[in-house]
């Protein structure tokens, strides 16, 4: 009732507006107040048909009525029924309620342009006669006007601050002032350099000029001890300005307009917060405020033409003159006696230029951080990488995302600080940022920006997380035990896996999405899905097998088929071979379960190594096997007295048709030296046999041939 009730007379006020406009303050705020009831009538809205779809619910399940039904069925049945009518009500007067808003809304919006646009054409009297009127007859301050000034307790705050803080200034004055004496040869960048001979010269005068304030502040000086703490405040910005617009140059010509126009600018803000206005009266005020207008517009001008001949700042010749226009533009409008034109252009003309440049340092300080992770590039980071687990030409996922993101936050600061500074009501912002915040429907979908914006940041950190955790657990964690490279690199796959795993869960929930109806979805898809992705779902599960039940681990000697080679990494859909050849061969992990593979280094890393020989018939065959034994246990990789394997042993294998055939077989501690024990032992052979006169002979044939 008493929503109806303010409801009514919100449209009695507005017919009347549409006869006599009020002022534009009143529009606005009535606007605010539509706004938040009309947002309390949407919730209502929302709650109330949740509970009507609740009650439909639970009276269906009751199914329908039947005469010869249980008493209490029918009870509840009737109350279930008086509950919905009830709320069905409510609903309809929420959605009146709604309906009332909106319409009201838009009326408002009809007056609130109406009154805009009749201050904007308004003219009051131009400020040169103001100007000359206040000359011929001086009135500068409120009736009631009185300076009252207390001298002792304040100057006592004042120098209190300058005796604590000046040897704190001193001493840094000097510790910088040598840092800006030292060399490039000694390692610290230009621009460090004159930032602390910058800082050095300025922080004896901030501690000075802070000390006034408090002192003019709290004696009664109000406006003046607003403007000296708006000259400390810009004493420490303007070294950072300075050295923005002189580009790493000690001084440049564009550096007096660029502190000026910084002096202005803050003595204007905290003039404008300090309540002068509530002193001067009405033309005093006026002639200040064109006086201001224009010291902004002449060192704004000043600054834009000295910028706009540099290399570096060549665009700005293209825009020079619109930009050069707008300046002037508020200022002129002011001048000429139309006050609201020229409140609302200069706060966002000039507004509008200070956000594109605080905008743009933002982009610059994000694409540097970014940079630092690039593989390739002045800003990179080696350190960084890294710590961070990548290689030194290994690209970082999510380093485009990161880039992506920051052009998104930029625009969304700049569009928000636009709207700002255009005076633009608070109820339209409110509708923009409540689609950004709360989202809009696509369909049966809501999307919120900055959901989805939250949990792509949450996502990509994740990553990083789970890279990071890959490279300490690998490297000290698991380095410091007694696992084989094996299972260190399986149990660094899992963490990773599930890492990433809660991360793309984490992410959804953020971003908003309803895991039952991804489970209703996925069930609706699971028939297409067996078919069309079982070779990569086979996989993805014997990749799991192969983490688990390591039947081969990274750095095993394996033959699969026809390709033979080392096991470099398994990953969730293939196992990367590396032939001996250096060749990278991928193999789909359920080959890998479902085919016969020979893992040389399944258990541990010893293997046979078998090497045939031939002699000469008549040769010794006792000191042949004596030879072969001594060549086999003088070599350090052979295992001679292990009790997992064998001895070496030399068996004669028959009589060949041109030799007596022996095998001389043996165990190797590393499989991986198979080739090369192989051929030491054959060197060796070859240069005993010569030495005992054992001939090594070759296959002969006699060939008759008939006359």
């Amino acid at each position: 009732d008493g929503a109806e009730q303010q409801l009514e007379s919100w449209q009695s006020d507005l017919e009347q507006w549409q006869q006599t406009a009020p002022s534009l303050g009143v529009v606005e705020a009535r606007q605010n107040e539509v706004l938040n009831t009309r947002q309390k009538a949407d919730e209502c809205v929302t709650n109330f048909s949740s509970l009507v779809e609740s009650l439909q619910q639970k009276i269906q399940a009751l199914g329908e009525e039947k005469e010869d039904e249980a008493e209490d069925l029918k009870k509840r049945r009737k109350e279930m029924l008086r509950q919905q009518q009830l709320v069905e009500s409510e609903l309809a007067v929420c959605r009146l309620l709604t309906l009332g808003m909106r319409e009201l809304q838009d009326g408002q919006k009809q007056v609130r342009n109406k009154v805009v646009s009749q201050a904007l054409t308004h003219r009051d009297t131009p400020v040169w006669e103001t100007l000359y009127a206040l000359i011929r007859k001086p009135d500068f301050f409120a009736p009631g006007f009185a300076i009252k000034f207390s001298f002792w307790p304040s100057i006592l705050a004042g120098l209190l601050v300058i005796l604590i803080f000046m040897p704190i200034a001193r001493y840094l004055s000097g510790r910088l002032s040598a840092h800006s004496l030292v060399s490039e040869d000694d390692g610290l960048p230009p621009a460090e350099m004159i930032l602390a001979g910058m800082y050095a010269k300025r922080l004896i005068w901030i501690v000075i000029l802070s000390g006034l304030s408090f002192f003019t502040y709290l004696g009664g000086l109000t406006i003046i001890g607003a403007v000296l703490l708006a000259l400390v405040i810009s004493m420490m910005i303007a070294p950072l300005l300075e050295l923005l617009v002189c580009q790493n140059i000690k001084k440049c010509s564009a550096g007096f307009p660029a502190r000026a126009l910084l002096d202005i600018v803050l003595i204007g803000l905290v003039v404008h917060f300090s309540g002068l206005r509530e002193w001067m009266t009405n033309d005093a005020f006026t002639v200040l405020r064109s006086s201001y207008y224009f010291l902004v517009m002449f060192f704004s001008l000043w600054l834009l033409f000295i910028l706009s001949r540099r290399d570096n700042f060549q665009f700005l010749n293209s825009i020079r003159l619109p930009l050069a226009i707008a300046m002037i533009s508020g200022p002129t409008a002011m001048l000429l006696g139309y006050k609201q034109f020229a409140q609302l252009l200069v706060p966002g003309i000039y507004g509008s230029l200070v956000g594109f440049l605080v905008v743009w340092v933002i982009y610059q300080a994000g694409g540097y951080l970014l940079n630092m992770f690039e593989p390739d590039g002045a800003q990179t980071n080696p350190k960084l990488r890294e710590f961070l687990g990548y290689k030194e030409s290994e690209l970082i996922p999510g380093v485009w995302l990161g880039r992506l993101l920051l052009i998104i936050s930029v625009g969304g600061i700049l569009v928000y600080w636009l709207l700002f500074t255009w005076n633009i009501p608070h109820s339209e912002v409110n509708i923009i940022k409540a689609y950004f915040t709360e989202g809009f429907p696509v369909g049966a979908i809501t999307i919120v920006p900055s959901k989805i914006i939250a949990a792509v940041l949450v996502f990509f950190l994740f990553l990083t997380l789970a890279r990071w955790l890959r490279n300490e657990v690998a490297l000290r964690w698991l380095s410091r035990t007694r696992l084989d490279a094996g299972a260190r690199e399986s149990i660094v796959s899992l963490t990773t896996y599930t890492v990433v795993g809660i991360a793309l869960v984490i992410a959804l929930g953020m971003a908003g999405v309803d895991f039952q109806n991804i489970a209703i979805v996925a069930g609706a898809l699971s028939v297409g899905i067996g078919f069309g992705l079982q070779n990569i779902v086979n996989n993805f599960v014997s990749g799991l097998i192969l983490l688990f039940e390591r039947p081969v681990k990274p750095g095993d000697w394996i033959v699969v088929g026809t390709t033979e080679g080392y096991v470099k990494k398994i990953n969730i859909r293939y196992t990367l071979i590396q032939t001996f050849d250096r060749a990278d061969v991928l193999v789909p992990n359920s080959e890998l379960i479902s085919n016969q593979v020979t893992n040389w280094m399944h258990r541990d890393s010893i293997g046979r190594v078998i090497v045939p020989v031939g002699v000469a018939y008549g040769s010794d065959t006792q000191r042949v096997k004596d030879i072969l034994l001594k060549i086999a246990i003088d070599h350090p990789m052979v295992l001679t007295h292990d009790y997992r394997v064998d001895a070496p042993q030399v068996r004669f294998m028959g009589f060949g048709e041109s030799s007596l055939d022996f095998e001389l077989r043996c165990f190797i501690e590393n499989i991986d030296r198979r080739f090369s024990v192989r051929s030491d032992l054959l060197f060796s052979i070859d240069d005993e046999f010569r030495k005992a006169d054992i001939e090594i002979p070759f296959p002969q044939r006699v060939v008759h041939m008939e006359e």
